[in-house]
C-alpha cells in the first residue's frame, strides 16, 4: 500500500465518523445546564406591579440624631412613611440592627394619602463617641424599593468619675512619708440621673476608710451634672507595708441593673430575673508608702522603688546569683531588728547585715541581700507570679517591709 492509499483510508474513516457522529439522535446528547445565579428571591419584599399606577413612598426624615445617651440607656424615635402614590404602599421589615417596630397597620398597607410610623429604639451597651443603627424597610415602589432609616448619635457612661477610665476611676493617693494619714477627694456624678444615693463603699483592705457628702451645686455647674458625689478616701500607713500598692473599694449605689436583652431574632437558653438588682462601680486606689526608709540599689541592680520590685533578670541555675541593695533607716534609736520572715519560694535566701562603717547621728545603712544559691532547679517567677520577701520589723513606723522579686533561672 502506497501514501496516497493510506491517506484515501484515513480521511475515508474520518467521514464516516463525522457521518455516523452527525446521525446521533438529540436525545443521545449530552447537554449541560446552564448556571444560574446563586440569588435568592427575598420573602420579605412586596410584589411590585408590572404595570402602573404605583405608589410612592416618601420619608421626610430619614436620619435622625439622638444626641448624648447613657450606655444602658433605651431611646427611641418614630420615622414617618408617607404614600404620595395613586395605589396602596405595601411595606415590609428588613434588616435592622436595632429594634424595629412598624405602627399597627392592616396587612402593612398604606393608603394613599396616608402614612405609616417606624420606631427604632437603641440601648448603647459601651461608650461610643458616635455610633449609628439602621433598619430597612421594603415597599412595592419601583423608584424606592429599600428605605433605609438611621438613628446617630452619642454613648457615654451613666457615671462618671474623677480619674475615669472605662467607667471606673482610678485614685492616686499623695505619698505616704509620715506617721500621718494621707487623703483624696474624689468625685462621682452623672449628667443623665436627677438623682441616685451611695448605699455604703466597701474597701478590700483595712487600712482604707472613706466617706461621702453630696456636691454642691457649684461643683455640680463644674462637672456639667445634675447630681452627685464627693468620696474621701483615707489611707492609714500604720496598715500599709512599704512600697507602692494598687486596692479596690466597691462603690454600691441604688441606680438600678438594666436588664440585658437580645437582638431580634435570636434565641438564648436562660431566664432573666425580675429584678435586675443595682449597680456597684469599683474604685482603684494607688498609693506608695515610702516611711522612714529609702532603699536604693547597687551598681547594676535593676530596683523600683515606688512598686518594691527587683528584677534580677535571667541567670545560669547552675551559676545562681545575688543581688545587694542598700537600706537606709531613719527615727530609729536601737538597731532595726527583723522580728519575722516569709519568703516564697525556699529556694530564694534573704540575709540583712548593719554596715557598721556607716557614720550618721540620725540614719542607718544595711546591706540586703537576695541570694539563689547555685545548682537550684531552674524556675521562672514572671510579672504574673513574682517571688516575695515579707519582714516584720522593730521599726514603729515600718512594721512591715515587703519585696517584690522577678527572675527567671535558666
Amino acid at each position: 500500500m502506497n501514501f496516497r492509499t493510506v491517506t484515501t483510508v484515513v480521511v475515508l474513516f474520518i467521514a464516516l465518523a463525522g457521518t455516523v457522529w452527525l446521525g446521533r439522535t438529540n436525545s443521545e446528547l449530552k447537554t449541560v445546564a446552564p448556571v444560574k445565579p446563586a440569588t435568592e428571591p427575598d420573602e420579605k419584599r412586596p410584589k411590585i406591579a408590572p404595570n402602573g399606577p404605583y405608589p410612592k413612598a416618601v420619608v421626610p426624615q430619614p436620619i435622625y440624631f439622638f444626641g448624648s445617651m447613657a450606655v444602658g440607656q433605651s431611646m427611641s424615635h418614630k420615622f414617618v412613611i408617607k404614600n404620595e402614590g395613586e395605589v396602596p404602599l405595601e411595606v415590609q421589615k428588613g434588616a435592622t440592627t436595632c429594634k424595629c417596630t412598624l405602627s399597627e397597620m392592616q396587612d402593612n398597607l398604606v393608603p394613599p394619602g396616608k402614612y405609616i410610623e417606624v420606631e427604632l429604639t437603641w440601648t448603647p451597651k459601651a461608650a461610643q463617641e458616635r455610633f449609628g443603627q439602621t433598619a430597612t424597610i421594603y415597599t412595592n415602589d419601583p423608584e424606592k424599593k429599600e428605605i433605609k432609616l438611621q438613628i446617630e448619635g452619642a454613648a457615654n457612661s451613666l457615671i462618671s468619675f474623677t480619674g475615669d477610665y472605662q467607667g471606673s476611676a482610678n485614685w492616686a493617693l499623695p505619698v505616704m512619708s509620715s506617721t500621718e494619714p494621707v487623703k483624696y477627694t474624689g468625685k462621682i456624678h452623672t449628667k443623665y440621673l436627677d438623682e441616685f444615693k451611695i448605699l455604703e463603699i466597701e474597701a478590700d483592705h483595712p487600712g482604707l476608710t472613706s466617706t461621702f457628702r453630696p456636691l454642691t451645686k457649684q461643683e455640680l455647674k463644674e462637672v456639667d451634672a445634675k447630681t452627685g458625689y464627693a468620696v474621701e478616701v483615707t489611707a492609714d500607713p500604720d496598715k500599709f507595708p512599704l512600697g507602692g500598692f494598687n486596692e479596690r473599694m466597691l462603690l454600691k449605689t441604688d441606680i438600678p441593673n438594666e436588664p440585658h436583652d437580645h437582638p431580634e431574632g435570636e434565641g438564648h437558653d436562660h431566664k432573666h430575673d425580675a429584678d435586675p438588682g443595682t449597680r456597684d462601680f469599683i474604685i482603684q486606689v494607688s498609693g506608695n508608702h515610702t516611711g522612714p526608709i529609702r532603699i536604693v540599689p547597687t551598681f547594676g541592680v535593676r530596683w523600683d522603688p515606688a512598686s518594691m520590685h527587683l528584677n534580677l533578670g535571667e541567670f545560669s541555675a547552675e551559676k545562681g546569683k545575688t543581688a545587694v541593695l542598700s537600706m537606709f533607716v531613719e527615727g530609729l534609736d536601737e538597731p532595726l531588728k527583723i522580728l519575722d520572715q516569709q519568703i516564697e519560694p525556699g529556694s530564694l535566701k534573704f540575709e540583712i547585715e548593719k554596715d557598721e562603717s556607716f557614720d550618721s547621728k540620725n540614719k542607718q545603712r544595711y546591706l540586703l541581700k537576695f541570694i539563689i544559691p547555685e545548682g537550684q532547679p531552674p524556675v521562672s517567677f514572671g510579672r504574673g507570679n513574682l517571688a516575695k520577701v515579707k519582714l516584720s520589723t522593730n521599726h514603729p513606723r515600718a512594721k512591715n517591709i515587703e519585696f517584690k522579686v522577678q527572675f527567671i533561672s535558666l
